[in-house]
């Protein structure tokens, strides 16, 4: 079975929308959600797959390619939640105004 003919047997037909002159092709009958993010996926058959992805910063991609710092984020947020967390107090001043 090629990867169009499982795509076809795999998803459920919502109906038909029909490209305007920029492209665009409105989803809402699918599904899709204001402000919600996807990747596209096609084939040499034409057929496009979308894909709901969740974006993050660039700066926070640190945290999930180094899992001793993804460790420690977790572990602070979880002394956070049980409430072992010490409040240091206002860090505002600190802050750059390019984030």
């Amino acid at each position: 079975m090629t990867l169009t003919e499982e795509i076809m047997t795999r998803l459920e037909v919502v109906g038909e929308s029909e490209a305007d002159a920029r492209g665009r092709v409105a989803l809402g009958r699918a599904g899709a959600r204001p402000g919600r993010r996807y990747q596209v996926r096609s084939d040499d058959d034409g057929v496009i797959v979308l894909v709901p992805v969740v974006s993050i910063p660039e700066r926070e991609m640190l945290v999930w390619e180094d899992p001793q710092l993804a460790a420690q984020v977790r572990g602070a947020v979880a002394d956070a939640e049980a409430g072992q967390a010490v409040d240091l107090g206002d860090f505002t001043q600190y802050a750059a105004d390019e984030d």
